[in-house]
């Protein structure tokens, strides 16, 4: 089902969840949170309100800083 806010759609939380996680490896400005769509039902990541709080649990904050220190390296190296 497609859904007029054009973003991604997520059927699970599990997968909003990892996709929150990701976009806090990936991005400078990433989602703060997900939410469930009333319009098709899937989840959705937003910008916007309170930074979600599985955000501020210890092992979330390691593996971040840990798969962005692993992307800044294997970004160094293929530059060479």
């Amino acid at each position: 089902m497609s859904c007029s806010s054009n973003k991604n759609q997520y059927y699970t939380e599990e997968e909003a969840v990892e996709a929150l996680i990701r976009s806090h490896i990936s991005f400078t400005r990433p989602a703060v949170s997900y939410y469930r769509c009333d319009e098709c039902v899937q989840y959705h990541l937003t910008s916007r309100g309170e930074e979600h709080s599985l955000l501020s649990k210890p092992e979330i904050v390691k593996r971040i800083k840990s798969e962005q220190q692993a992307q800044d390296w294997s970004g160094r190296f293929k530059r060479k």
